[in-house]
């Protein structure tokens, strides 16, 4: 069966020319997506590409390419070009994809075939390829979080819990009855996880297909990742504000135990030091240094897993990150919650 797919890529680049090295950085990414895509061994597909108020640089990038391009004069959202381009698209099967994901030739192929099946869930989630080498060691270790929490760590389990767009297909039909994306989210900021759990609640599975794996081309220093973190952390503890259940959702995945006491030990360990400052406590030193080696040794698996793929010293480096990751997700539930109930910042 030769089912009709249309590939979603919403993008945005800003007209800011005040580092031109990453801005070429992320139009080559953006480059090597579409090639990547027009490049596919399987024909029968659309690319729809959905400028959210992004750069005339990009914007004639796309040209270059036979897309059906879609251009929003004001930013609006991940979310609303996502349900933008789905309603402008005609193919049965919609295939959301980022700007920054390089698919291989095969990888439409795989969808097609996997939708052709009699027995099928109705969607697919692709996975990140963690097998790239980043120059940015904060780019090695997001990655490598990314790739081991939400897909490696389930590797015995046939669905995720966690969806994200790097590449993701579900049939239209079941798009469109779940009302798609949810547009007030800004930027891009988890209107992917939101949606996720949202077809869980009405009945869904989201099988993960391991053969279907991207690039995922970025290159950030430890600033860009603190805002980036923070942008999505705040935006998270609001999502869970707005819906209890995604909450409960969340933190009785699978995967995610290790996190979620990860967060517990960091909280206990700044507020001992914290109470430390103003009371002397006891045995201050040798709490410090227990709750210190169980922060190690919940992340043990995790730093085994950067090890054997990406050596010992970046392993020793995820260590730094894990602690700093931790602390921006407590901080950023605080400020969540402060947005939320007290400036009435919903989103």
């Amino acid at each position: 069966m030769r089912n009709k797919l249309s590939v979603i890529i919403p993008f945005y680049f800003s007209e800011n020319k005040k580092n031109d090295k990453k801005n070429n950085f992320s139009l080559l990414a953006f480059k090597k997506c579409l090639s990547a895509v027009f490049n596919s061994s399987y024909r029968n597909f659309e690319v729809i590409a959905v400028s959210d108020g992004s750069s005339v640089e990009s914007i004639k990038l796309v040209k270059k390419y036979p897309c059906k391009l879609i251009n929003i004069k004001k930013n609006s959202g991940a979310g609303f070009a996502r349900n933008l381009g789905a309603k402008k698209s005609i193919g049965n099967i919609l295939i959301f994809l980022d700007s920054d994901v390089e698919i291989k030739t095969n990888a439409l192929k795989i969808i097609n075939d996997y939708f052709s099946l009699k027995k099928n869930h109705g969607m697919i989630q692709g996975i990140y390829s963690n097998k790239i080498k980043y120059k940015s060691y904060t780019n090695e270790y997001l990655q490598c979080y990314y790739s081991y929490y939400i897909f490696t760590e389930t590797k015995k389990h046939k669905f995720t819990q966690s969806l994200i767009t790097n590449i993701f297909a579900i049939k239209r039909k079941i798009f469109e009855e779940n009302k798609g994306f949810d547009s007030k989210f800004s930027g891009a900021n988890l209107e992917d996880q939101e949606f996720g759990f949202r077809l869980q609640n009405n009945g869904h599975k989201i099988p993960i297909l391991r053969n279907l794996n991207t690039i995922h081309h970025v290159n950030f220093g430890i600033i860009e990742f603190i805002k980036k973190i923070t942008n999505i952390q705040i935006g998270e503890m609001k999502m869970h504000l707005r819906h209890k259940k995604t909450f409960i959702q969340k933190y009785v995945q699978k995967n995610y135990w290790g996190v979620i006491s990860g967060l517990i030990l960091i909280s206990t360990i700044i507020g001992l030091i914290f109470i430390n400052l103003f009371f002397k406590t006891p045995f201050f030193s040798e709490s410090l240094i227990l709750l210190n080696s169980l922060f190690l040794g919940i992340h043990l698996g995790f730093l085994k897993y950067v090890f054997l793929s990406k050596g010992f010293f970046s392993a020793l480096r995820s260590i730094f990150y894990c602690y700093l990751h931790r602390i921006i997700v407590v901080n950023c539930a605080i400020c969540g919650l402060i947005d939320f109930y007290v400036f009435g910042k919903k989103y």
